[in-house]
């Protein structure tokens, strides 16, 4: 490991590990102080490859690892300095390889995760299709579920490389692609989308997008109606806590009935008629 880090040029490094390196650089300059706070680590996970930044010694350690099921190799290093006067760092062959390692291992379980979610959504394409097919009609209310399909088409049309996802479904359902470009900024606010690169069309499905083209699933407001608590439905469903709350904010209309959850206790709120107020379902305010 060592020997790779000694032999391999800095300068060569890619613009992709360059940038991250460097953003990471700045970041650890903001945040030192006296006692030197670390940002810990940073990674990025592509299709068999991985960018990795890590602090050693005053120094960001970037590297670009490349990997397949069963073997990964260094494809490239680069060493920015973020503390003055910093010598360059040791780098211990045995630490370094504990850590691509496990950065390896959760690359290879992120895209398999991200694979099972696409043949998930496969298998729903004709659910997805027909609430894709609702964007047609510019004046019926949007549900977060027909947002979950926009953004399946629009993972769907990354994976295959179409560079002008937003306009080839802008006019798969007659919409402008300006419109359109709006709409898939909603589904990454409603955390159906993952957040893009800037200068270029990217995203895939969030675990959140991904239920939501599941016909069979209920409805987290269902759910918690049935007597269900956040922590039970994140479980069930293998989603996050923060999911089942985005998805709950999305579901309801901003002035039907509100569930409030106070760790295992459930609460529903009701907006009197008034609309001045909140109200427990036991009438008390």
């Amino acid at each position: 490991m060592i020997r790779y880090c000694v032999i391999m040029n800095s300068d060569a490094a890619g613009p992709a590990l360059r940038k991250l390196t460097e953003n990471f650089v700045r970041l650890m300059r903001h945040n030192a102080g006296p006692r030197d706070k670390s940002l810990g680590s940073l990674e990025k996970i592509y299709e068999g490859f991985v960018l990795l930044v890590l602090p050693v010694d005053g120094w960001a350690v970037g590297l670009g690892v490349e990997f397949t099921p069963n073997v990964w190799r260094m494809a490239e290093v680069i060493l920015l300095p973020f503390r003055p006067g910093s010598d360059l760092p040791p780098l211990a062959d045995h630490d370094l390889k504990l850590y691509v390692d496990a950065a390896v291992r959760r690359a290879r379980d992120s895209q398999q995760a991200a694979a099972d979610q696409v043949k998930k959504v496969k298998r729903n394409a004709a659910f997805v299709q027909g609430r894709f097919e609702a964007w047609r009609d510019k004046t019926a209310t949007k549900t977060n579920v027909e947002y979950a399909a926009l953004a399946a088409k629009y993972a769907e049309q990354i994976r295959t490389g179409n560079s002008r996802p937003t306009a080839t479904l802008a006019e798969l359902v007659d919409m402008s692609p300006a419109v359109m470009a709006q709409r898939i900024k909603e589904t990454r606010r409603r955390s159906l989308l993952t957040p893009g690169e800037q200068g270029r069309a990217s995203g895939s499905l969030t675990p959140l997008g991904a239920l939501l083209t599941d016909p069979d699933f209920p409805g987290f407001r269902q759910l918690l109606m049935a007597g269900m608590t956040q922590s039970e439905i994140a479980n069930k469903y293998g989603i996050s806590e923060q999911y089942v709350w985005h998805g709950l904010l999305e579901e309801q209309d901003p002035w039907v009935d509100r569930v409030l959850i106070v760790g295992d206790e459930q609460k529903v709120l009701k907006d009197p008629k008034g609309r001045n107020g909140w109200s427990n379902s036991d009438g008390h305010t």
